[in-house]
């Protein structure tokens, strides 16, 4: 007779707001993830484990398989966050690889989604979360971790049976946070209880996480934060430019800059509408050359680097090549920002 598997999935945002430590924590989170399960007994003998990332797609990393043979993903950040397109994978993930109970032998155990993000959905994700929760044959306990301060909790709540908030993005909150999944998913291939929910008491939240319903969820503001696609005109290098709203001032202020990819763009850049550069205040340095400051190609549109401290009256557009001469009328202008 099979053995009754607990089937568990990941589904991870690899959405370009994740660029830089975010999305190194996570890799080496599910590295820590992986390694804890695979020293524990009773996890080795019934949990297999899918991986599934999601930004402007979603795609299968780790199929479902046996917790000896898994090895941590490689992750790839791309623009977007097609949550609903993660949702709807994962159904038919389900549906394909989670065995159902027949006159010879008993059905896998419930199971376990884990979605990990630290944004909102870019793409329909109503229809896909309740043909999830509607599932006949094999319904799922989904809990849904919303990362930092840009996490739309009202979207969440519809999403998942458990959401949680983990504050910050640090290297020890993140590690922090896959020590308690990997707690979760060990006391549950213990319980192997089919058809309750996860219980959280055997598992507890770790420090800076906090269990979100409807009376606590957190303010949650449409555009705080802006990001932008720029090229420095030496390195050649594309970079993520991030502004946040500040209320008190009404103004966009820089944040930072973070290198790219090179393989960035292969799926396409999803934009925005566009923003007037005149509520943008400040530019973060560029990460390749550390200029302060950026400019907008007036024949392409792009965005690249631009040292205000020691202007060139004239330069080389790093997109198109085409020779520019700097504008100093002040004239208003637009840039187009991207979906993070």
């Amino acid at each position: 007779m099979a053995t009754r598997r607990l089937p568990v999935y990941l589904l991870l945002d690899c959405s370009e707001s994740m660029a830089g430590k975010p999305l190194e924590n996570v890799e080496t989170g599910v590295q820590t993830l992986l390694a804890a399960l695979q020293r524990d007994p009773h996890a080795l003998e019934s949990v297999y484990l899918s991986i599934i990332t999601f930004d402007a797609k979603a795609r299968v990393a780790v199929p479902l398989e046996d917790l000896s043979q898994i090895r941590a993903p490689k992750l790839s950040i791309r623009p977007g966050t097609a949550m609903g397109a993660a949702l709807k994978l994962v159904q038919e993930s389900i549906s394909r690889d989670v065995r159902r109970a027949s006159p010879t032998q008993k059905g896998d155990f419930r199971p376990l989604i884990f979605i990990l993000t630290d944004g909102q959905p870019t793409d329909e994700w109503e229809a896909a979360a309740r043909d999830l929760k509607n599932m006949k044959h094999h319904p799922a306990n989904v809990y849904a971790i919303g990362c930092g301060e840009e996490v739309d909790f009202s979207t969440m709540l519809q999403i998942a049976d458990v959401s949680v908030h983990l504050k910050s993005m640090s290297t020890e909150s993140l590690a922090g946070l896959f020590l308690w999944l990997s707690a979760s998913v060990q006391s549950q291939s213990v319980a192997l209880v089919p058809d309750g929910p996860l219980s959280l008491e055997k598992s507890p939240l770790k420090k800076g996480m906090e269990l979100i319903g409807p009376s606590n969820v957190p303010q949650f503001q449409h555009d705080s934060v802006l990001y932008f696609h720029v090229r420095c005109r030496d390195a050649l290098g594309h970079y993520l430019m991030r502004y946040r709203f500040v209320p008190e001032t009404r103004f966009y202020e820089a944040l930072d800059a973070t290198p790219l990819p090179e393989d960035f763009f292969s799926d396409g850049a999803m934009k925005s509408p566009p923003v007037d550069a005149s509520k943008l205040y400040g530019a973060p340095k560029c990460p390749f050359c550390q200029s302060q400051g950026w400019g907008k190609c007036g024949f392409c549109g792009h965005l690249f680097c631009l040292d205000h401290d020691r202007p060139a009256r004239s330069l080389t557009c790093p997109h198109c090549q085409t020779s520019l001469t700097i504008d100093d009328d002040g004239a208003s202008f637009t840039v187009d920002g991207s979906q993070g």
